[in-house]
């Protein structure tokens, strides 16, 4: 056996180690870390970085001038931090959005650290319920169901019907108070026209453009 594969092999019987069979006082903590360092951390990075390339290689734009602005270097280091914190495909995709976003004319530093940090805190479910409240009329077409009376969470939960019910109160309120939708109360009975309108504000818009990459278009 070669020297490698003599140390590939206790690699993978240390990661097959009981936890209960590592010492306290510092050792186990150390085991720990270092295997999700070396499976879990290390997918992430390597997810991030294949969806970073991928919006990266769409733009316009030579890396002597990527490289020299500094709204995007901002943008990349602290969505690179970011994507870390996840295992979710779909929210490195919106940070992804997010980097190159910062390339648009219209994004200044604060805006983007506000739009950063707010979608850092953002689960998936804050971002479906965003876009379905930006153009519920959308989503009630897939439905194909007709609207008489009712209330806007109906058509809500019927394009989304894997939402938390018991979560959905905390993550609504969550839009409402950062100024994302308009309604802050959803438990009401309205027209049909009403269960479809739109309810997100100027801010809620310009973050969704922010984190579906339309910023820079």
């Amino acid at each position: 056996m070669s020297k490698k594969d003599a140390i590939l092999d206790v690699a993978e019987i240390a990661g097959k180690t009981a936890i209960s069979l590592i010492p306290v006082g510092g050792a186990l903590a150390t085991a720990i870390y270092d295997t999700v360092k070396g499976n879990a951390l290390a997918k992430r990075q390597e997810q991030w970085q294949r969806t970073l390339e991928d919006r990266i290689s769409k733009i316009e734009e030579t890396l002597e001038s990527i490289g020299n602005n500094e709204l995007f270097t901002t943008a990349l280091v602290k969505a690179t931090e970011l994507a870390m914190r996840t295992s979710r495909e779909e929210k490195m995709s919106y940070l992804a959005n997010a980097v190159i976003s910062s390339l648009a004319p219209n994004i200044d530093e604060e805006k983007l650290i506000i739009y950063l940090d707010l979608l850092d805190k953002y689960t998936i479910s804050h971002i479906k319920i965003i876009k379905f409240f930006n153009n519920p009329t959308h989503f009630a077409k897939a439905s194909n169901s007709p609207y008489m009376v009712g209330s806007p969470t109906t058509v809500l939960f019927q394009a989304f019907p894997e939402l938390d019910t018991v979560l959905f109160k905390k993550v609504y309120k969550d839009l409402y108070i950062d100024g994302m939708v308009t309604t802050e109360n959803l438990n009401i009975t309205v027209t049909g026209s009403a269960m479809v309108a739109k309810r997100t504000t100027e801010l809620g818009d310009d973050f969704l453009r922010f984190i579906l990459g339309s910023a820079t278009k």
